[in-house]
């Protein structure tokens, strides 16, 4: 399926201008990230550093966006026989009562979290999330609980340097292991 319209550079120019625009403020931002004023201590990033590298993958994406729409501008979407139409006699299903569900669970894992600690609470938070979106083998779930919730302890404690919640006796212990396994002091 081809468009009988003709693809001008004007109507290129309208298909990347969002990303055009998203590019021109993730400059600007970016500039102001590099100015920050801060004390350098030696070992540590300095706090314009997270947002720069955000910034840059920021920037990437929208000139990929910007130099894809900009080709591809007029072009109709190629799509597979009956494909369309599939899609819609039989829309996927729709469950909003999960989202509100999955909104509960977060308001009690915020609660939790001080009481369980970090590690624990993840562990349970993306576990329930998981099962929720109708993933249901149990060793998976409880691996990539596991693993999502170490990582993100990993990259809390020792690459961005935040304090994250040890929880209360008995469970700050497992907190206090974890931190000491992966040289957090």
């Amino acid at each position: 399926m081809t468009s009988d319209v003709p693809v001008t550079p004007i109507r290129r120019l309208k298909a990347a201008l969002p990303y055009v625009v998203v590019l021109a403020v993730g400059a600007f931002l970016y500039h102001a990230a590099d100015t920050f004023q801060f004390e350098q201590v030696s070992g540590r990033i300095g706090p314009g550093a997270w947002p720069k590298l955000i910034l840059v993958l920021l920037l990437v994406t929208a000139l990929w966006g910007a130099v894809s729409s900009a080709v591809h501008a007029g072009k109709a979407a190629t799509t597979e026989p009956g494909g369309s139409d599939e899609a819609l006699l039989h829309p996927p299903e729709i469950y909003p009562h999960l989202v509100w569900i999955a909104v509960g669970v977060t308001l009690g894992y915020l609660l939790l979290l001080p009481i369980v600690g970090f590690f624990l609470g993840t562990i349970a938070f993306v576990a329930v999330l998981m099962y929720l979106g109708h993933f249901r083998r149990p060793l998976p779930i409880a691996v990539l609980s596991v693993a999502t919730s170490l990582a993100f302890m990993f990259v809390f404690m020792r690459v961005v340097y935040v304090s994250l919640p040890v929880g209360t006796a008995p469970f700050n212990r497992v907190s206090f292991a974890l931190m000491a396994a992966i040289g957090v002091h």
